[in-house]
């Protein structure tokens, strides 16, 4: 129990101090950060128009998954990676739509579910990427009752993991396609896959604004998923590799099922497995709101809403087949 309200405590210092550097934005300001962020078309670079594809390509109108977050320390033995102590494993419920032109704006929100302890933890995350304003993400902690808004500012990077695992804050972000250059370093088959891989820079305002230096993205060219992606620091160090597999066909959408985030420097490594993925069921507006979060009947009610509903899609799509 003592471990538990270290970890909640520590996870929230963390968070307030991230939170504390960076301070909320008028709509005005945010405006004017748009503009001074995008890169102008000609300074885009090959690979601009990949990239684009990959981040605007059509993953349904919602999402509901129930996904298996894993972490643990790592061990290299003959060339092969495994954990070297037990894996800290959570179960989150996880729902999104997306909104407005070309269903680039997004809401969503992610609910730890299992450990029993961990109820009720949670992320709720606004991306606009129409509007081109920064990413709203608010965290919950149950036993301190406290949802805590994570701001962006102009000049600070955001701080902070998803629920302690090696995927930051940042990395769940949307990205704006007109935020970063591009540079085609070279083509390559991957698990014989076409892919072609492309370095990313942050420019304008966001290179301010982000922990990385670069990304350096493997995309598959004919399903426009990135396979696998290396980020650097700052000061040029690699510091994580993310890749994906078990790339499924569902309602039309290549889904990865499996993504793994490898920290070299932390010699930590997390993975999210999809349980379950569902497409294209409606989520009211009202539910994507900070009192999903912070209400618990609420959330209650509705997460037993969402589970009918997805049994009873099931059963039509079952009958249908037969």
């Amino acid at each position: 129990m003592l471990t538990k309200y270290v970890l909640i405590l520590s996870l929230m210092f963390s968070v307030t101090v991230a939170a504390k550097q960076q301070a909320d934005v008028t709509s005005e300001s945010e405006a004017s950060a748009e503009e001074a962020t995008k890169v102008d078309s000609s300074e885009k670079g090959e690979g601009y128009e990949l990239v684009k594809n990959v981040l605007h390509r059509y993953v349904g109108n919602t999402e509901i998954s129930t996904i298996s977050l894993m972490t643990c320390p790592y061990k290299i033995e003959n060339k092969r990676l495994s954990c070297s102590s037990d894996i800290r494993k959570k179960k989150v419920k996880s729902l999104s739509k997306n909104y407005g032109k070309n269903l680039l704006d997004s809401k969503g929100i992610m609910l730890i579910v299992e450990p029993i302890a961990e109820y009720g933890i949670g992320i709720l995350q606004h991306d606009y990427t129409n509007s081109g304003k920064d990413t709203d993400q608010w965290l919950y902690f149950p036993e301190l009752d406290q949802v805590k808004r994570i701001a962006s500012s102009a000049d600070a990077p955001k701080k902070g993991s998803l629920f302690g695992s090696e995927f930051a804050l940042e990395d769940m972000e949307k990205e704006k396609v007109d935020e970063y250059t591009y540079k085609i370093l070279k083509t390559e088959k991957m698990n014989g896959r076409e892919v072609t891989v492309v370095e990313q820079r942050p420019a304008g305002k966001r290179a301010n604004k982000t922990n990385y230096l670069k990304r350096v993205k493997w995309i598959d060219t004919e399903r426009f998923l990135v396979l696998k992606e290396n980020y650097y620091e700052l000061n040029g160090d690699l510091v994580k590799v993310s890749f994906v597999s078990d790339v499924q066909l569902i309602d039309d959408i290549w889904t990865p099922l499996k993504q793994t985030m490898r920290n070299v420097k932390t010699e930590r490594i997390s993975m999210i497995q999809y349980d379950d993925v569902n497409y294209n069921i409606d989520i009211d507006d009202e539910y994507l709101t900070q009192r999903i979060l912070s209400d618990a009947v609420y959330r209650n009610k509705f997460l037993n809403s969402i589970d009918a509903r997805i049994n009873h899609e099931n059963s039509q799509k079952i009958t249908m087949d037969k």
